[in-house]
């Protein structure tokens, strides 16, 4: 149930995006990590020295024409991406889509934050972090990277 959820939410990220999508690009030039950004990699290591064990994090197939390369997965039962942006207008559009994903679903709670050119999504539909600590800790980690 959590994963068709889960599948759901990334699904209409990706609809949102598709007429923008370009068919000449590689499929292979999206997974590369920038430079000058925070790594997803150095984010979920974060988290992890900070207790949060993040689970089941794999790449996702950024929005075409926002983000260069994207993490998805769960921290204490909340739906969490890390996505990273080649530069400011793309992060911008990135940022933009999520919202309106939002707005089309029923999310109660959802943070979209930013570090740098790298972006931490996180979205409890399922209503499994009512007091927000997990939220909070993972803000405060992913604020000092």
């Amino acid at each position: 149930m959590m994963r068709r959820k889960l599948s759901a939410l990334a699904l209409t990220l990706l609809l949102a995006t598709l007429p923008a999508c370009r068919k000449d690009k590689p499929a292979t030039a999206s997974r590369a990590h920038l430079p000058g950004t925070p790594h997803t990699d150095e984010v979920l290591n974060a988290w992890r020295t900070a207790g949060l064990a993040p689970e089941g994090f794999a790449f996702a197939p950024p929005p075409p024409n926002t983000a260069t390369y994207c993490e998805h997965g769960m921290v204490h039962g909340v739906d969490t991406m890390v996505c990273e942006y080649q530069d400011d207008q793309a992060l911008d559009r990135g940022v933009q889509q999520v919202r309106d994903g939002w707005a089309r679903l029923d999310v109660h709670t959802g943070v979209v934050l930013r570090a740098k050119r790298t972006t931490m999504v996180v979205t409890d539909r399922e209503r499994r972090e009512p007091s927000g600590k997990t939220i909070s800790q993972m803000a405060k980690v992913f604020g000092k990277l």
